[in-house]
Order: structure tokens, then C-alpha cells, then sequence
């Protein structure tokens, strides 16, 4: 697996190719292939200089490929040369976990963990609306597929269903604190706050957008997909239609985060803190379980958050 590579390490192994591009070396005109291949432990970057032309017309991303080579050390990093390249056969031994990483938990149970909090939901409109939802196995199974994020938080399988039942958790204990929360939009407004990013990322071997996702952003996506679910409805309320739409559209804080409007009731105030709190926390757990090593007490420069993370001591 990519995360056990060493340098001077010599390796025969399977992965993913997320991404190729020809370069010319800068000082001559000789072309190599730089590459970027992928497994369920990360990912790596690489530069094959042989039959270059070759491979760079019959190999195409998002392919499963065969590459022999060596770890390198590239200005502090490992970097993979590679001696050779080939697709997957179907007499290969492989297994399709092994390109795609995955929560510890079953997708199946998450989705049971989540599908519980409609208990919690006593306006019957909005029960209803959540049932109807999460008893389509249209939404259900790609739920069970999609990631948090791309490459920031909870970027496996299954980490949409963890990231929301956490930020669930979480508006549930806040609206327990404050009086005057309307604890069953909040909890409709949690549970469907991603929604749309079952459209927004595909998973063909590596975590990407789609053409709708990159088109029309999940916000988009999931505030047009429970309008339409709730217009099949009778008797909706308009005002809380209103308000829970609100919520979906406004749950990233603010338009420079991405969201069109900013958060303009308690409950999307609440959301859209929980959202932004459980996001962070499952990027400081990423970047720990990458670069955490005894005797290392800080993270590396952390350019989305112009930071660095504090370790401190390993706790038991």
C-alpha cells in the first residue's frame, strides 16, 4: 500500500491511475509521463520515462494498472519512478477495496444509525418527508458509496453518512441547550444538508466530480431534489418549506464558503456551525492518522486552514 512505501523501497503492485500528463523535462526536450496513482491507504506521484507515447495513448484515467518501479525521495517526499506500466487483466488478482478507502463501519449500519434519527422528528410533514427520502434505494446505495469531501474530510467510502450523523449529534445537543429551536427542522435540515453530493462525486476507482457536480455544485443538487420530494407531498407547509430549504442552501455559513445565502435563522446558525465544526474535526483526524509519528508533536503547514495542527502527546 502506498502509505507503507520507503524510500529506495523496489515495488510490484496494483493501483489506480487518478491522473496522467506528458511533461518535457526542463533542461531538454526529452518527455516523460507524469502520473499520480492512488489506493485505499492515499496517493502518490510518479514519472515513467519509458515508451512514453505509447503508454500515454493506451492508458486512461480512473483505470486500474499493473507498475513496477522504485521509491524515491522528490525534495522530501516519496515519488515513484516507474520501469513499467501495464492495464489490468482478468487473470489479475485484485481486489476493488484495495483502490478506494472506507469507513471501519458497514455502509449498511451507518444508514441504519442515520434512518434512526427520524424518530427524534415529530412534525408529521417532515417524517414524512424523510421517510419517503430514505426509503428510495436511489438515494440509499450511492449514499452508502459517497465521501464526505474529495480530499479535505471524511474522504472515504461512507464518510457523507458518518459526517452527517455526527453533525446530527451535534445540532441535536445544541438545540438541547437553547430554548426556541425547532429541533425537528433542525434535525430534517442535518440529515439532508449533503444530500446532494450522492450526485456531486462519482467513484470510479478514485473520488471525483461529477459533470453535474461540477456544473451545479451539491448545494444546487440537494436543495432541488427535496423541493421536488417535498411537492409530492400533500399539504406541505409553504413556511416550512420555506425555512427547511433555507437550511440546505445556507449550511456552509457563508457565500465565500460556497453557500448562496447566509445563515439567517437559529436553526441554519446551528447547522451551519455543527457542519463547519464536524468538517474541520475530520481533517485534523486525517492529517493525524497521515503524518502522526512518535516524537512529533506538529502537523505540516496546513495551507487550507494557514495553520499548523498540534499533536501533543499521542493519548492511549
Amino acid at each position: 500500500m502506498i502509505s507503507d512505501f520507503k524510500s529506495g523501497q523496489k515495488f510490484v503492485d496494483f493501483f489506480v491511475l487518478r491522473h496522467k500528463e506528458m511533461r518535457t523535462k526542463r533542461d531538454s526536450s526529452e518527455c516523460y509521463l507524469s502520473l499520480e496513482l492512488g489506493d485505499a491507504s492515499g496517493r502518490i506521484f510518479g514519472s515513467l520515462w519509458n515508451d512514453v507515447i505509447a503508454m500515454n495513448e493506451s492508458l486512461h484515467e480512473g483505470q486500474i494498472i499493473k507498475v513496477r518501479g522504485v521509491v524515491i525521495d522528490w525534495h522530501g517526499k516519496a515519488h515513484l519512478s516507474v520501469d513499467k506500466i501495464r492495464a489490468v487483466k482478468e487473470t489479475d488478482d485484485i481486489n476493488l477495496d484495495n483502490f478506494l478507502p472506507h469507513s471501519n463501519e458497514s455502509p449498511e449500519i451507518l444508514v441504519k444509525r442515520l434512518v434512526k434519527f427520524i424518530k427524534d422528528v415529530d412534525d408529521p410533514f417532515l417524517k414524512q418527508l424523510l421517510h419517503n427520502i430514505f426509503k428510495d434505494t436511489e438515494i440509499t446505495k450511492p449514499l452508502e458509496k459517497t465521501p464526505g469531501g474529495k480530499l479535505w474530510h471524511h474522504c472515504y467510502t461512507g464518510g457523507l453518512l458518518e459526517h452527517t450523523i455526527m453533525v446530527v449529534n451535534a445540532c441535536k445537543t445544541t438545540a438541547a441547550a437553547y430554548e426556541r429551536i425547532n429541533k425537528s427542522l433542525l434535525i430534517t435540515g442535518a440529515m439532508l444538508h449533503d444530500i446532494g453530493k450522492i450526485v456531486e462525486y462519482s467513484a470510479n476507482g478514485f473520488f471525483e466530480y461529477s459533470d453535474e457536480g461540477r456544473l451545479h455544485g451539491h448545494i444546487s443538487i440537494g436543495f432541488h431534489l427535496v423541493a421536488a420530494r417535498i411537492e409530492k407531498i400533500e399539504g406541505f407547509p409553504d413556511e416550512l418549506k420555506k425555512e427547511l430549504l433555507h437550511l440546505i442552501l445556507s449550511h456552509q455559513g457563508s457565500k465565500e464558503n460556497g453557500s448562496p445565502v447566509a445563515p439567517m435563522t437559529r436553526e441554519a446558525l446551528i447547522l451551519s456551525s455543527a457542519d463547519e465544526l464536524d468538517a474541520k474535526l475530520g481533517a485534523f483526524d486525517r492529517i493525524y492518522a497521515r503524518e502522526y509519528e512518535p516524537g512529533k508533536k506538529w502537523s505540516n503547514y496546513v495551507n487550507l486552514m494557514d495553520r499548523f495542527f498540534y499533536f501533543g502527546q499521542k493519548k492511549a
